[in-house]
């Protein structure tokens, strides 16, 4: 009986069309995302579940779910850790205890370029031993990374002076938030997909953001004022996969999906890079969004504060991780210097 079922089955293969071996190597992946299936970060992730099944011949098969509806925003470290997904698009703020030194990312200190930001992150997570073991003990390996790009302020009504956050209502995340709190700013916690509905309905007058996450999460709808910072960027998220699937693949489907992750992340640095302003025009010109600055004083005032938030993260992290992260900043910066972005090199 099991000899027939066993011929049964490699008949319908030939069938099929298929070759056997490949066949019984294929493997489904999913991949959980808590943003919305819209946006140029949405296409970035179908090019990469693309790329992966494309360099794998087909032996790896990556399916989305988009809008965090398999596993929230939140969640997603943990959930991707335990097997819910196979994958998962992070925050590592969600996580503060976790990958405390990997959000050394997240400082508003050093470049405020996305590819130099995003290099520098992925060979921190690759080589520094402090780094590469919060993601062990998670049971996750660090694919690729993402930038948000510069950290600005959506509000409802204006903010041009940081006087007027004093007894403000504001989302925003450490570490920025402690820089923001030095001024009365009183924190609401809010997750980024949830920040439309907050500002909507008046629990915060004010959200940390950044410029491309405006328009796929409409929140331009809610508060049509930017206060542009020049305040550091965030660099401590990115995409993350289950350290025990991954490990059960063959060396050569591992290459795959790290080639893929460090492709995704430079395009990604790319597409940040080159929407930027484009997106600043259109949300002024087709969604009647203001951008404000503030003086120079208050941006002296702000990057002071800032130095808190290093302070506050050498209290519990690593000095190793810090020295290293700004070593990798001013190695990039150089290459960028010297030689373009990588994409524009021949």
């Amino acid at each position: 009986m099991k000899t027939s079922v066993t011929m049964a089955a490699m008949a319908c293969v030939l069938a099929l069309g298929l070759p056997a071996r490949e066949a019984a190597a294929r493997t489904s992946l999913s991949l959980t995302q808590y943003g919305p299936d819209r946006g140029w970060q949405a296409d970035l992730l179908k090019a990469y579940a693309e790329r992966v099944r494309e360099a794998s011949g087909g032996e790896l098969d990556i399916r989305i779910t988009f809008g965090g509806a398999l596993i929230a925003a939140k969640d997603v470290l943990r959930g991707v850790g335990d097997g819910v997904a196979d994958l998962g698009s992070f925050i590592a703020v969600y996580t503060p205890a976790e990958l405390f030194n990997y959000r050394v990312g997240d400082l508003p200190v050093g470049s405020t370029d996305p590819w130099v930001g995003n290099a520098s992150m992925m060979e921190l997570a690759r080589t520094n031993p402090v780094v590469k073991g919060e993601f062990d003990a998670q049971n996750t390996v660090l694919l690729a990374n993402s930038t948000a790009t510069e950290v600005v302020l959506i509000c409802k009504e204006p903010l041009t002076s940081l006087d007027q956050l004093d007894g403000m209502k504001l989302r925003a995340n450490p570490p920025h938030s402690l820089a923001f709190e030095t001024f009365g700013a009183v924190m609401v916690s809010v997750t980024t997909p949830d920040v439309y509905q907050a500002l909507d309905r008046g629990l915060i007058a004010c959200a940390q953001t950044y410029v491309p996450t405006i328009l796929p999460y409409r929140q331009y709808e809610v508060a049509p004022h930017v206060t542009m910072l020049d305040f550091g960027q965030n660099l401590a998220f990115g995409l993350v996969m289950n350290k025990r699937k991954f490990e059960r693949l063959t060396p050569a489907l591992q290459q795959v999906l790290v080639q893929a992750g460090e492709a995704y992340s430079v395009d990604y640095a790319r597409h940040s890079l080159e929407s930027f302003n484009q997106i600043k025009t259109e949300l002024a010109s087709d969604h009647g969004v203001t951008f404000h600055t503030l003086s120079d004083a208050d941006h002296d005032r702000l990057t002071a504060a800032g130095q808190d938030t290093v302070e506050a993260f050498l209290d519990r992290g690593d000095p190793g991780v810090l020295q290293q992260f700004q070593a990798l900043q001013k190695t990039y910066t150089a290459e960028l210097q010297a030689d373009g972005y990588p994409w524009a090199r021949h």
